[in-house]
């Protein structure tokens, strides 16, 4: 996912781990949906789909790099909601 990593964020802010610490998180845009490649899933989450789609990225006090995984989504409106069920009920958005 490093490719992703290096994509520009759509949408940042900051979100509180273990409710005390603030950790960066960002959304950016990407034109291909990453498929599973676990051969037990069907072919429509198995294979990487050619689409607009959004993913969360975020990090913890711990590490500094490489940006963690918090999902991807098909709209901005559905990343921003995935990312503040995953990263806690206080996540500050800064654009």
């Amino acid at each position: 996912m490093n490719d992703v990593d290096q994509l520009p964020s759509i949408k940042q802010g900051q979100w509180f781990y273990g409710g005390l610490t603030t950790c960066p998180v960002r959304i950016v845009r990407h034109h291909t949906l990453y498929g599973s490649g676990d051969t037990d899933d069907p072919p429509e989450l198995f294979s990487d789909r050619e689409v607009e789609c959004y993913y969360i990225r975020y990090h913890v006090p711990a590490a500094a790099q490489p940006w963690l995984d918090g999902g991807a989504a098909l709209s901005l409106r559905e990343a921003v909601f995935l990312a503040e069920r995953k990263l806690g009920p206080v996540v500050t958005w800064v654009d």
